[in-house]
């Protein structure tokens, strides 16, 4: 059995730190960790294991579309992250940090690779936490789901990558433009482009919906 969550369970959204006060004792916190970790605790790195396994995996199977090829990416980025914390300097958050690292080895996976739409066995379900106690309801979010997903593998890659960090992952526009390294307007105008194109996706669906509904 895989030790990464199931697919269908979605990530609670991650809302920026308002206080300044608190977001500096978040950094100076990070920076304490990363330190230990420089000085060779393996505890520490743990911490960060534990902190970011979940969204790190999520974010390389959204990203590749295979559970074995987003554990084998998992490992890397997380390697990789070990290998490259002596650079952080604290200049961004370290969420905002590592999934900048975890992002290119993405993008880099992509480059690797031929775009695959998701198999059936293997689809995302970004709509629903769980079964709920109404069965139709569930099976319906759970179709809804399949049908976002299949949708959203049609994107273009720049233009998926900001709806999964943006709406999926919960990353508000500037810690996305940190991520990708883009102004914070190309987040809005990418994220404004992907849900005209995920409304005409989807437009079928909703229209069926729509006549069932009347």
């Amino acid at each position: 059995m895989s030790a990464y969550p199931e697919h269908g369970k979605s990530l609670p959204a991650q809302r920026p730190v308002k206080n300044e006060v608190a977001s500096r004792s978040l950094r100076l916190a990070d920076q304490e960790l990363v330190a230990k970790i420089v000085a060779g605790d393996k505890e520490a790195f743990a911490q960060i294991v534990d902190r970011f396994s979940v969204r790190i995996y999520r974010l390389a199977y959204r990203m590749c579309g295979s559970t074995m090829d987003a554990e084998d990416l998992t490992q890397e980025i997380f390697l990789a992250i070990y290998r490259s914390l002596q650079s952080f300097r604290g200049d961004s958050s370290l969420s905002t940090w590592v999934y900048r690292i975890a992002m290119n080895h993405c993008v880099d996976f992509q480059r690797r690779h031929r775009p695959q739409t998701l198999s059936l066995d293997e689809q995302l379900i970004v709509v629903t936490d769980r079964w709920c106690d109404n069965p139709q309801e569930a099976l319906h979010k759970e179709e809804l789901g399949r049908q976002i997903e299949e949708a959203l593998s049609h994107l273009a890659p720049h233009h998926r990558e900001v709806v999964i960090l943006h709406e999926l992952h919960g990353l508000t526009y500037t810690e996305v433009a940190k991520v990708l390294q883009i102004p914070v307007g190309t987040v809005k105008s990418r994220l404004s482009n992907a849900f005209r194109q995920l409304r005409e996706l989807l437009r079928d669906y909703v229209e069926d919906e729509e006549d069932e509904v009347s």
